[in-house]
């Protein structure tokens, strides 16, 4: 049960009187305070405490699944876990589906904390970042048993291959700076899968978490290639965004470097296709990430 106006004044007017009553001491027969207790008080103020907690997700398999109690996946189990870790009593979760539609609700004060998003110039206008939370490598989908042997653009381009693309995505660049000549872009990746399966593209290029999900859950007869970091640019680098520098962007940042140190993120993430490639570099920060 929550506590009236009046309760709390009172309980804080009591408080207050025990604090005072515990920092006294008596010279000559009058009450002085002891300094080395208010030092104390001075020194080590309380640790802040955060009430409901709301952050703004994007709804994209395999970062969540389900929703409402059954919302789980790496972004909001791992922010759940550092939040409940810090002491906050509630945490609730706004299911979008699309970047700037996190960001504008956080703009008008609907979150505290955007989670999953992808670091770009852009993006970190006008935000706080976490330091990073996992990286996104390029994979390819090829046919199964990777009869052509591709693992990289170096390859594609060595073996005249034909590599798909997602149309406007970085991996059309990268396939470019890597020497491939013959790019198919298409629009839809479910698609391109399909015509990696029917043999009118050798591969399919698109970020390592994302395409290992797909594979898994659509992608008979192909499989994914050991991922790569792409030359020239940083791989995906997805942190969580709060409004401004505070004790909770504070604290939550101790808190996902305790789980990555102990090995716990690793352990929550796996399931959701998340391997130890994911992990970020231990020299690769939030400032780093929004320069791009």
């Amino acid at each position: 049960m929550g506590l009236s106006r009046r309760q709390l004044l009172s309980s804080a007017t009591l408080l207050g009187a025990a604090v005072l009553g515990g920092c006294t001491t008596r010279v000559g027969g009058e009450a002085q305070p002891n300094p080395d207790d208010l030092r104390r008080i001075t020194e080590t103020p309380p640790p802040p405490t955060h009430d409901t907690v709301s952050i703004g997700i994007i709804a994209f398999e395999p970062y969540t699944e389900g929703t409402g109690a059954q919302l789980k996946g790496p972004i909001p189990d791992v922010a759940r876990k550092i939040l409940t870790d810090m002491g906050v009593p509630a945490v609730k979760f706004l299911l979008l589906n699309q970047q700037d539609m996190v960001l504008a609700a956080m703009a008008a004060g609907r979150i505290d904390i955007a989670g999953g998003l992808v670091l770009t110039p852009a993006s970190c206008h006008g935000l706080k970042f976490s330091e990073p939370d996992f990286v996104s490598g390029t994979a390819f989908a090829v046919p199964a048993g990777n009869p052509k042997g591709l693992r990289t653009f170096a390859d594609v381009a060595a073996q005249g291959a034909k590599v798909a693309v997602v149309a406007g995505s970085p991996e059309k660049t990268d396939a470019l700076r890597g020497g491939a000549k013959a790019i198919v872009e298409m629009p839809e990746p479910n698609a391109i899968l399909q015509a990696v399966r029917n043999g009118q593209a050798d591969c399919f290029a698109f970020d390592d978490i994302t395409l290992r999900h797909m594979v898994k859950t659509i992608g008979q007869g192909l499989e994914v290639a050991a991922p790569f970091m792409p030359d020239g640019r940083l791989p995906f680098v997805g942190a969580y965004a709060f409004q401004e520098n505070t004790t909770l962007l504070d604290d939550f940042n101790d808190g996902l470097k305790k789980l990555h140190d102990s090995g716990e993120w690793l352990r929550m993430v796996t399931p959701f296709d998340f391997t130890e490639n994911n992990a970020p570099p231990a020299d690769l920060t939030a400032e780093k990430a929004c320069v791009g």
